[in-house]
This record gives C-alpha cells, structure tokens and sequence, in this order.
C-alpha cells in the first residue's frame, strides 16, 4: 500500500518541479534585446556592413539607453566614416556610462572638429588612461606643434620615444621642432637618428636636413643633401635658392651661376636672384656681364 502512494506522488512532484522550473525563466529584458542586437551590430562590422552594423547599435541603445558597450562601438564607428560630431557624442556618453580609455577618442574627435582646447584636455586625460600607448603623447606633440607650440611639443615627442624609441615619425618631426627653435645641432641628430631607423629620404628629408648642416656652417655635408633633394625635385624653388647661396657663401661661383639660373628661370622676376646671379658671375671674373646684371636688379627699386 506505501508503495502505491509512492508512485502516485511522483507525478505531483514532477509537475511541480517543471512549474518552478518554468517560473524561473527570466524574462526578455531591455537588457538581453540591447544585448543581442550589439553582437548582431559587431557581427556585422565585422563582415564590413557598416550600416547595418550602425542601425544595430543605434536599436541597442534605443532598447536599452544605458547600454555602454553599444555607444562605444557606435562612437567607433562614426570615427571611422569621419563623422566626428556623432562619435563625439557616442563616446562621451559611453565614458559617462564608466567606459575606459576613451578620452584618446574623444581628443581626436575634438581635433577634427577644430575645438584645439577641448582635444587638448582630453588627450592629457587619455595620458593618464594609456600610460604606455606611444600615440598619445605623439598626437599631444602634434597638436602643440599646429599651435605653434614647439617647446611642448618637444616635450611630448621625448615623451612617446621613452615609449618606443624606434618610432620613426616621431624622430623626424621632433628634429623639425628642434629646426623650429633653431637647434640645429639637435635637429641634425634627430635627423640622423630617423635616418638610420629607415625612414625614407625623400627630397623634403633631404632638404630639412641640408639646410641644419647648412646652419651648423657644414657646407660640404649641407649642399650633399641639398643636391640629392634637388635630384629629386629639380624645379623645387626652395632647394635651388638654399643651394644657389650655400655654393656663393663657400665661394664656388660657377656653381653658384648654374643654381641662381635656375631660380631665374622659375622665377624671372625675382630681383634679389638676378642680383646675386650678377654678384656670382662677378666672382668667377666676368665682371661686365655680373654688373650689368647687378644694375639691372637694381633699376626694379627692390634691392637695397
């Protein structure tokens, strides 16, 4: 008799558990319809369908406006397709929502918009988040040196190779503040330093370098660079008129006459080039020609 009422409590005590099992599902929240539109929207980015990956995100935040990791992605997003006033927007309030290490976002999306204060703030927060990612100072030195700031972006470019001291970019233009502070011994060796890391040596390399070593009174080494460059770039006007006086400072006139000339010849109204045209051929003796150039630069009221 015990064991009949035994098997035939066992049906009660199953529907009872399936009851309380069916209780304990937890419904569809905000949460989970946030959720699973944010990894659609991110399954999609990572197919490349940006659009449907932005509309993903934008329905993830409509059903649930708390969730970060969908303001995040989508501020990521509007950087990457340059529409810097939604990201802004997106990141911020995904940094208010307590996501990390967007204020390097957030700096560059001000840059872009021209608001230099407020990217300024913003990447010396992201300082302070990404001690050691290098492209932050490297952007801080950047932006000091737009300004017209160099001696902090100076500080800034030291900063990111304590970071990384193989970072080409950032060898070069901090030899190109050192140039701007008329360093010039310090500019050569930052110079030389990207030179020797691989950085390419094209015509405007060569020229900054040239006219450091012309600074420093090294000639020789100056007109090297400079007629490398200009092999390069052989109408450059810039290259001809630094290597036209580098070649008359050491007094090789000949040289002087063909790189005056060929200023002349891009610029036939420039009278300081034919006066020095006329200086040059004086030097090398023919002394008529140089003075009847001289005069004639002169006669435009330009040269004093």
């Amino acid at each position: 008799m015990m064991t009949c009422r035994l098997i035939l409590c066992l049906p009660m005590v199953l529907l009872t558990m399936v009851l309380h099992t069916v209780s304990a599902m937890p419904l569809n929240t905000p949460y989970d319809k946030a959720r699973d539109l944010y990894r659609e929207g991110m399954a999609f980015r990572k197919s490349g369908q940006h659009e449907a990956a932005r509309q993903r995100f934008a329905a993830a935040i409509k059903a649930d406006s708390a969730f970060t990791a969908a303001y995040s992605a989508l501020g990521e997003l509007y950087f990457e397709k340059k529409s810097y006033a939604e990201a802004l927007v997106c990141c911020r309030k995904a940094q208010q929502l307590g996501a990390a290490n967007l204020s390097r976002q957030i700096g560059l999306s001000y840059y872009y918009l021209h608001q230099y204060d407020n990217a300024l703030e913003a990447l010396q927060q992201a300082l302070q988040e990404e001690p050691e990612n290098k492209m932050v100072p490297y952007q801080l030195a950047q932006l000091y040196a737009q300004l017209g700031n160099y001696r902090e972006s100076i500080h800034y470019y030291q900063q990111d190779l304590s970071i990384d001291s193989t970072h080409i970019a950032a060898w070069y233009e901090l030899g190109m503040m050192w140039f701007n502070v008329a360093e010039p011994a310090k500019a050569v060796q930052a110079f030389e330093k990207a030179a020797v890391l691989g950085c390419r040596q094209d015509a405007v390399f060569l020229f900054n370098s040239g006219v450091a070593w012309l600074q420093l009174q090294h000639a020789e080494k100056g007109i090297a660079c400079l007629l490398k460059a200009q092999e390069q770039q052989p109408d450059d006007e810039q290259i001809g008129f630094n290597l036209a006086q580098a070649f008359y400072g050491k007094g090789d006139y000949e040289a002087a006459v063909s790189q005056w000339e060929k200023v002349l010849r891009l610029q036939p109204t420039n009278a300081f080039a034919m006066f020095m045209l006329g200086k040059s051929y004086m030097g090398k003796g023919e002394m008529e020609k140089g003075m009847a150039l001289c005069d004639k630069a002169t006669a435009t009221g330009t040269i004093r």
